[in-house]
């Protein structure tokens, strides 16, 4: 879908469009990280919740991590 409108955008647009549809994706960016971030951390609460509701042990990066006094 998304590459079928860039290629309607390129072959139908003037260039006064584009330049406004660049300045509103690049204005938006900031904005889309912070949505896929917040979506990854509810993704991982989740499967953090599932795994504690099903007794499965967490994942090796949701682990505390071990003491790392003494080791080189």
């Amino acid at each position: 879908q998304r590459l079928a409108m860039n290629n309607c955008m390129i072959a139908h647009a003037a260039q006064q469009e584009q330049d406004a549809a660049r300045e509103e994706w690049f204005a938006t960016r900031d904005e889309r990280r912070k949505e896929r971030e917040a979506k990854e951390a509810r993704k991982k609460e989740q499967e953090k919740f599932h795994r504690a509701w099903w007794g499965m042990p967490p994942l090796p990066e949701d682990e505390e991590p071990a003491s790392t006094e003494g080791k080189r």
